[in-house]
């Protein structure tokens, strides 16, 4: 098993940060899902083109050595039941397996927290514990590693109690989560994981959800039913690397112990921070400000002025999305966040035009085109 944790990606270029790719997917695999980490379905000749022009691969990779990892990725996932990462649409594209993103990027980049170096310290003791001989030493640990991320951690470990659990102090928000921690001194990977171990202290200990961490686990298929069953999630070193580097919190954190691989709601949860409703809100954001720059300069007098409601922005920004060949499309509930942000007294790219709050005015226009000034001083 390797022990370095996941490189993360620029998102300055559209990409969005990923995780690192299990062990033996290889270098090809880890490129082609940094590509197609921006939302977008390609063929292997697109991925091929892609993979190089980013430069990590040499320019000489062949298109066989992508149609191979992509087969053996697919082949593989198939065998264990485990949902694959990406997947092949009808018509032979691949993309995540997630929604496709028809929305394009803001130009801004969208920017997440950097782990804290007290994290990686302690997710790097996790890591080198959960192959050694002392299992409590593993428990200790990946306590301390949920504490740096903002929980209430406590250890306990002995017999007929569970290794610890962690608090999320979000007061009427909170929840615990019971843990059971397994090393892998021989194989690398927990052979026997006993999932209804951490279960069985649920109630005794008033925990909302029970997560067993290990280095690796065997027998997947196996596994993944009786996580359900029991209602636990399962945690891989790699996959507390992940979470390190995406920095979230307790809250953000919540829908990773339902029962399943928490890998699968990893995914989903950064997924949707790099393409959901803060992208949306983003370009949307983005779009009015153009619009505003160049209505609110044109217009003759104020009281000509045409108002910039909901209904009227959500119109400007499908025509602008149209007209840049997306076929991405707004709705209403977008539209209401982009005011709601705009307007907030910390950003204040636009304000209510009166106490109704039915239309804004964007006062932190889009600075104009050369052509738009030279048109205005004729």
């Amino acid at each position: 098993m390797s022990t370095r944790g996941p490189r993360t990606k620029s998102h300055a270029d559209g990409a969005v940060p990923w995780r690192r790719p299990g062990p033996g997917h290889g270098p090809v695999l880890d490129a082609i899902l940094t590509v197609l980490a921006d939302g977008r379905p390609r063929s292997s000749h697109e991925l091929l083109a892609d993979v190089i022009a980013r430069g990590e691969l040499s320019r000489n990779l062949q298109l066989g050595a992508v149609d191979d990892a992509l087969r053996g990725y697919l082949e593989r996932k198939a065998q264990s039941g485990r949902r694959a990462a990406i997947v092949r649409d009808p018509d032979r594209r691949y993309r995540l397996n997630h929604p496709r993103d028809l929305w394009p990027e803001p130009s801004r980049p969208l920017t997440f927290p950097a782990p804290t170096h007290a994290t990686l310290v302690a997710l790097e003791t996790a890591r080198a514990a959960s192959l050694g001989t002392d299992p409590a030493a593993f428990e200790r640990a990946v306590c301390e590693f949920f504490a740096t991320l903002g929980f209430i951690a406590t250890h306990v470990g002995g017999n007929a109690a569970p290794d610890g659990y962690i608090d999320a102090p979000l007061g009427p928000l909170g929840y615990r989560v019971v843990l059971e921690c397994k090393t892998g001194r021989f194989r690398g990977a927990v052979s026997v994981p006993n999932v209804s171990e951490p279960a069985r202290y649920r109630d005794t200990y008033g925990a909302q959800a029970c997560a067993l961490v290990g280095p690796a686990f065997q027998s997947e298929a196996v596994l993944s039913s009786e996580l359900h069953i029991h209602g636990v999630s399962a945690w891989t070193v790699d996959d507390l690397a992940t979470l390190a580097h995406a920095a979230l919190d307790p809250h953000a954190m919540r829908p990773l112990f339902d029962s399943g691989f928490a890998e699968d709601a990893l995914d989903d949860v950064l997924w949707e921070r790099s393409h959901g409703v803060g992208k949306r809100v983003a370009v949307i954001a983005e779009m009015l400000q153009h619009v505003a720059a160049r209505e609110q300069r044109i217009v003759k007098k104020p009281s000509d002025a045409p108002r910039l409601t909901i209904e009227a922005a959500a119109l400007c920004i499908n025509e602008a999305l149209a007209d840049s060949g997306s076929d991405a499309r707004c709705v209403r509930d977008d539209v209401e966040a982009a005011f709601t942000w705009m307007t907030h007294p910390l950003v204040r790219s636009a304000v209510w035009d009166d106490a109704s709050r039915t239309a804004i005015v964007v006062v932190a226009c889009a600075e104009s085109s050369e052509s738009e000034v030279s048109h205005a001083a004729r």
